[in-house]
């Protein structure tokens, strides 16, 4: 069972891949010089020649090429498989958390692990794509609050605290963007932080706020003393409420219990 979970999360990061890529010519932040015969299919992203199925199996197909495209030889990224990777990891995880210890979202039936599955494929695609272009999709954070809803529906109905949390998170990421005038973040973050405050809960929320600031104060004081940014510098924040995000989705309620426990020693 653990095998094709983790083989039908390779084809969602393949998916994902595919889908930023896509994504990004419709944004017009990609240019392709050339022309495809059906966009139903997968196609090289240099040349624009229409792949064989066997050049789409994740990992195993960039591994076999040797990184590099089939037909004209250009490197591919590395991003591929990593993407791919992590997302097979993270259906594992999900599939132990929902389905073996039956986690604090308390979903026994199938439907809700499938919404769960389809919220971590989203959150992958959402954190590659504000990493690469520093955006956040709409159309993903739709899919995401949508199917957030669907599990508060299956799991927390008449939990009002659920929606207080998503509005509250709204309002405080809304309050930022606009003291800062949209340097300290984006829009897209804004939208998300609905999202989390809607999946996660209160609790969680803060939880994952936290480790979304400071992991990202963290990393950018890396990229300053490693020269690689400076203080005008614009980083996507996207991926540390995602990180935020799992952490708290995952690991939340023992993180909560210790933090607790801790405070009243």
């Amino acid at each position: 069972m653990e095998i094709m979970i983790f083989v039908l999360g390779l084809c969602c990061g393949s998916f994902v891949n595919m889908l930023v890529y896509r994504t990004a010519e419709r944004y017009e932040l990609e240019s392709k010089k050339f022309k495809v015969k059906s966009k139903n299919r997968s196609f090289c992203d240099y040349c624009g020649k229409q792949l064989h199925w066997y050049e789409n199996i994740p990992v195993i197909s960039w591994l076999l090429q040797k990184g590099r495209t089939k037909c004209c030889h250009k490197k591919l990224p590395i991003l591929y498989p990593i993407v791919e990777i992590m997302t097979g990891i993270l259906f594992l995880i999900t599939n132990y958390k929902l389905l073996i210890t039956n986690n604090e979202l308390q979903i026994t039936n199938y439907f809700g692990f499938v919404m769960s599955l389809i919220i971590i494929t989203f959150l992958v695609f959402s954190t590659v794509f504000d990493l690469k272009y520093m955006i956040l999709p709409d159309f993903s954070t739709v899919i995401l609050t949508s199917s957030a809803l669907l599990l508060w529906c299956l799991g927390h109905f008449g939990e009002w605290n659920y929606l207080l949390s998503a509005i509250v998170s709204f309002g405080f990421l809304g309050l930022l963007y606009f003291f800062t005038k949209g340097k300290g973040m984006g829009l897209g973050d804004v939208k998300l932080a609905f999202f989390m405050g809607l999946f996660l809960g209160p609790q969680k929320t803060i939880l994952a706020f936290y480790v979304a600031f400071v992991v990202g104060a963290l990393v950018s004081l890396v990229l300053m003393i490693l020269k690689k940014a400076n203080k005008k510098s614009s980083i996507a924040f996207g991926p540390f409420l995602i990180l935020g995000t799992i952490i708290a989705w995952f690991w939340g309620n023992k993180l909560i219990s210790l933090s607790v426990g801790q405070f009243f020693r």
